[in-house]
């Protein structure tokens, strides 16, 4: 069972053990006769008091950040402010943990908990957030200006406190981003002239006083995270039986079949991609699957396991609660989203597909259809469905409908794709996201388009949605280039979005 916790397993390294057993979950782990007879927490067993105090001292203290209560027996309990032992922190994902002063432990979710002693209990502390995501997590809807978060900084031992703005004279929303830093006797400060004993008193002095952009007024919205699976234990478990499912509701149909929202092994939130038996080759969805499998990424949707015991074949899948980007972008909360967001959401798609270009790999059908929004204005690439994973750089197309108005025009003449028809696609990605999810070549058909695009080098007018500036579309261009070698990389994409004026440096000021 604990085969993913090397660090554990080293430090029980040497105790007399029990045979080995299979556990009901297909792990292997090490049981002793109280174990076996209380199955309802992981069986480690520390030998004696002495070294488990030993350890205690040496532990990781985590602490709760949201509460946990789930009738799995291999997930650990607790309550928002608890205090957690961190026995082990080796997987990506999990920590092997247990309460401070009980003797209950499991896994706990590294998403649920702080390893920060001065702030972890405090609502406003967002621990190991980077620069970028604060500024997607401030720029949501629900922030009003004034909105703040604290976190660590890219220093060791430091912290950032980041605020959304207004720009009074240009009404354009900003995030701005202050230094936190330490003093050597203790303490912390932003203005060398106005020292604080503890971060909380900090906060607290910039809630009541300026000397800042302006006043804190509230901590950034924090949603729950959700719970990523699968367990450590359960990973290897690729096939998973039909059993193990739970349907709950449909969340919409795709070229494969139905998707729904459901949970695996009654803990885990998951999308269930069902296909549909007619029409739909094996191969087709092995192929899906394997390309899927070998994508790890945290701006690509997440294949946890398959099911293929049975027809109709299911692939079950990270779940993002917003749905997918060309929705989202026309409900009453996308329409809000301004410049900043937009700009974000354009560098998280950029950062996925460039992990994609460095591995060789493309997409084939990139479109705001097959993004998905989680929360937090979160956005992931999706549904790889016509993606390969190309042992050239050049992958020729055996037939099978193409979406035309995305597909650049050697992809849809020649049927060659490459790296660089996926940049062409970015670029219609691009429209539909400054345009708030409008329709492409809106009133041309397919053969139109084509027509167009192939015989008249035509390309669309910059849209007039006020948050396409000129660099915005200036990019869109650069995707559309007659030329697939002329096309810039997604590396460069990326970094023209992250880098974009309205999240700059040129947005960071120090505090007086």
């Amino acid at each position: 069972m604990f085969r993913f916790f090397p660090k554990l397993l080293q430090r029980c390294k040497g105790k007399k053990k029990p045979p080995a057993k299979e556990d009901d979950m297909g792990g292997i782990c090490c049981h002793s006769k109280e174990a076996a007879a209380k199955k309802e927490e992981p069986a480690i067993h520390f030998s004696n008091v002495q070294e488990e105090e030993q350890i205690v001292h040496s532990c990781i203290i985590g602490i709760a950040l949201y509460p946990l209560n789930s009738p799995n027996r291999f997930l650990l309990s607790f309550e928002r402010g608890d205090k957690l032992i961190i026995e082990d922190e080796s997987d990506p994902d999990w920590y092997m943990a247990r309460h401070m002063n009980e003797e209950r432990r499991g896994f706990a979710p590294k998403s649920y908990l702080t390893l920060d002693r001065y702030a972890g209990e405090e609502n406003w502390f967002f621990g190991d957030t980077n620069r970028a995501d604060a500024e997607r997590l401030l720029l949501q809807p629900e922030n009003e200006p004034g909105a703040f978060l604290v976190r660590h900084s890219h220093a060791q031992g430091s912290y950032a406190l980041s605020v959304k703005d207004i720009d009074h004279n240009s009404n354009e929303v900003l995030i701005r981003h202050y230094k936190i830093r330490t003093l050597d006797r203790g303490g912390f400060f932003i203005s060398p002239r106005k020292p604080f004993a503890t971060l909380k008193d900090l906060v607290t002095y910039y809630f009541n006083s300026d000397g800042l952009c302006r006043r804190l007024e509230q901590p950034c919205f924090r949603s729950r995270p959700a719970i990523l699976g699968p367990l450590p234990n359960s990973r290897d478990e690729y096939e998973v039986p039909f059993e193990s499912l739970q349907f709950v509701r449909t969340l919409g149909k795709g070229n494969f079949g139905e998707v729904f929202y459901g949970f695996w092994n009654g803990t885990v939130e998951v999308a269930i991609k069902r296909l549909v038996s007619n029409g739909v080759q094996t191969d087709e969805f092995r192929r899906e699957v394997a390309v899927m499998k070998a994508i790890c990424h945290p701006k690509i949707v997440r294949l946890y396991a398959i099911c293929t015991e049975k027809e109709p074949f299911c692939i079950v899948m990270e779940y993002m609660c917003n749905g997918n980007l060309q929705h989202y972008l026309k409900t009453d909360l996308g329409k809000k989203l301004r410049l900043p967001s937009l700009v974000n959401i354009s560098a998280q798609i950029a950062d996925g597909m460039t992990y994609l270009e460095s591995n060789n790999m493309i997409h084939r059908d990139l479109a705001a259809r097959n993004i998905l929004v989680g929360d937090g204005g979160i956005v992931k690439l999706a549904d790889f469905g016509l993606a390969r994973i190309m042992d050239e750089a050049v992958y020729v197309a055996s037939g099978g409908k193409l979406p035309i108005k995305w597909t650049a025009p050697e992809a849809y003449t020649t049927m060659e794709f490459t790296i660089k028809s996926d940049v062409w696609s970015f670029g219609i990605v691009l429209y539909e996201i400054f345009t708030h999810g409008g329709t492409p070549y809106s009133g041309l058909k397919n053969a139109q388009v084509s027509q167009l695009i192939t015989k008249q080098d035509y390309r669309m007018p910059k849209p007039s949605d006020p948050d396409c500036t000129d660099p915005v579309y200036e990019i869109m261009l650069m995707c559309w280039k007659k030329d697939p070698k002329d096309r810039p990389t997604f590396e460069f994409l990326y970094h023209f979005f992250t880098d974009f004026p309205v999240t700059s440096e040129a947005s960071y000021r120090e505090a007086d």
